[in-house]
């Protein structure tokens, strides 16, 4: 049965690992640039750079797998349809009045749209990129939806 603190500690978890990650690839580069380390065969510090501006995107990413498949794995709990299937954004407006008493509001429900928005515009590639969420106010904004869910499901 899914936890929702369980849930919470795997958001931070990815934002810590993108920490640890971009520390790492900060001390790489630098140690490379340097001399002090020999870089991976058929890379360059050009890649170094690229590798550390596109990590935060990469770990939100992650992050909003998170929340999407907490919000499915109580969805299809409430359904008692383990194969369920719907859309991201409907997603997020079924879930929106999902407990009594806890209901999420608009403000915070656009938030985390917002969040869904960036995350899609990274993924597909789109030429229009919605506006940039830094990872830490992702985690928040989905944290704050996911309050509402109920302890366990």
């Amino acid at each position: 049965m899914p936890n929702l603190y369980e849930v919470f500690d795997r958001l931070k978890a990815t934002c810590r690992e993108y920490y640890v990650v971009s520390d790492a690839v900060r001390r790489f580069r630098d140690a490379a640039r340097n001399h002090q380390v020999a870089a991976p065969p058929n890379t360059s510090l050009r890649d170094y750079e690229a590798a550390g501006r596109r990590l935060e995107p990469t770990y939100l990413v992650r992050l909003w797998s998170e929340f999407e498949s907490a919000l499915r794995s109580y969805r299809r709990s409430i359904l008692g349809n383990p194969n369920d299937n719907i859309r991201a954004f409907d997603l997020v407006e079924w879930a929106r009045g999902i407990k009594a008493g806890r209901r999420v509001d608009e403000g915070a429900r656009d938030l985390v749209h917002e969040v869904r928005e960036y995350r899609n515009s990274l993924v597909h590639e789109r030429e229009d990129l919605a506006p940039a969420v830094d990872i830490e106010e992702a985690r928040r904004r989905l944290s704050t939806y996911l309050s509402k869910l109920p302890d366990q499901w």
